[in-house]
């Protein structure tokens, strides 16, 4: 039998504000793309702030995803990054009852991991009041079957209400199955990941025609390239997880899917938060939509098919810009250029 994790003192109380969960997925984070390529994921961390004081917590209302948390349990935001858990009940029923093995969930910056009969990990990126998976992949397989960890996957995939009570325990419900959690040390690091300008991005959307949003991040600056070269522009810093862009451009380019480039864009407003992955994953979120892409080293070949795809003049320039000689200086050069695949 696995010895305990040592139980960390819990915080401090503090009043946490409550707020009306909302969330939607409205891009899909279909992190299998690139073809066959492998899957793992990373977000920005907050400071894990402490239970609520009062002796008496309202019990949290109903929400539209039907999700609850027990009574004594507040909605709390999510911030949870690199802080590790004791799974301590499942359904309110103690884990001690239900399985020898302990069980365990690790949040990185990037990664989430679980532990119990199996061993888990998947990128997970923070929403509003809740925080989604990507593509779970299993480490160990030891056990036919796990009472624990079969409600603790469903939970973690569920984009779950979290809450906290006044003894520092966090619970995490779902829609079918809820579990409470207790601090314990924080797990591993999360491992490192590609340099975001390495290559561009291939965004995972579900494209009939296939010619999938490409998005490049070099000097300062990104470019989406979606139906015509540079459709979305914007200057760019990556600071404590986010993407923080400034003076977002759309431009006016002939596509069949014109609202679509205006919520993308609009998505990048919001300055997302991302995780990245080992082998080039990408998450980004702007606390409701996630978005999923893949860096296209990973098979450059499928993104040159993408990018062939998108309505390029052949002499490579934009309408009424200026063609670049070929001694330009590289800083001078446009990233949404520079970063495409040659096709």
């Amino acid at each position: 039998m696995k010895r305990p994790p040592t139980l960390a003192a819990d915080p401090d109380p503090k009043p946490t504000r409550r707020g009306a969960f909302r969330l939607g997925l409205c891009a899909a984070v279909l992190l299998a793309g690139c073809d066959d390529a492998p899957a793992d994921s990373m977000p920005d961390p907050l400071p894990l702030t402490a239970g609520p004081a009062a002796d008496d917590i309202p019990d949290a209302p109903p929400n539209p995803d039907g999700l609850q948390l027990a009574p004594g349990f507040a909605p709390l935001a999510f911030d949870l990054a690199n802080t590790g858990w004791l799974v301590t009940a499942v359904d309110g029923v103690p884990t001690a009852d239900l399985q020898d093995d302990l069980a365990t969930v690790h949040f990185g910056r990037s990664y989430l991991r679980w532990a119990g009969c199996d061993q888990m990990e998947a990128l997970y990126i923070p929403l509003t009041g809740s925080f989604a998976l990507g593509r779970q992949e299993r480490k160990t397989s030891d056990c036919a079957q796990s009472e624990v960890d079969d409600a603790l996957a469903s939970v973690l995939a569920d984009t779950p209400l979290i809450g906290r009570n006044r003894e520092g325990k966090v619970m995490l419900a779902g829609r079918t199955h809820a579990v409470t959690l207790s601090r314990i040390d924080s797990g591993p690091r999360d491992p490192a990941a590609p340099p975001l300008d390495a290559a561009p991005f291939e965004i995972m959307t579900g494209d009939a025609n296939g010619a999938r949003p490409i998005l490049s991040l070099h000097d300062g600056r990104f470019a989406v390239w979606m139906d015509c070269p540079a459709a979305i522009t914007g200057s760019l810093r990556l600071m404590d997880g986010r993407l923080r862009t400034g003076n977002v451009q759309v431009k006016d380019c002939e596509t069949y899917r014109a609202a679509a480039r205006d919520e993308l864009a609009a998505f990048f407003r919001a300055s997302p938060a991302i995780a990245r992955g080992h082998d080039g994953e990408l998450m980004m979120s702007d606390g409701e939509t996630v978005i999923g892409a893949r860096q296209c080293n990973a098979n450059p070949a499928q993104c040159r098919r993408t990018a062939a795809a998108i309505d390029v003049p052949k002499d490579g320039a934009e309408d009424g810009a200026e063609e670049e000689t070929e001694d330009a200086p590289a800083d001078r050069a446009d990233a949404s250029q520079a970063f495409i695949p040659s096709r």
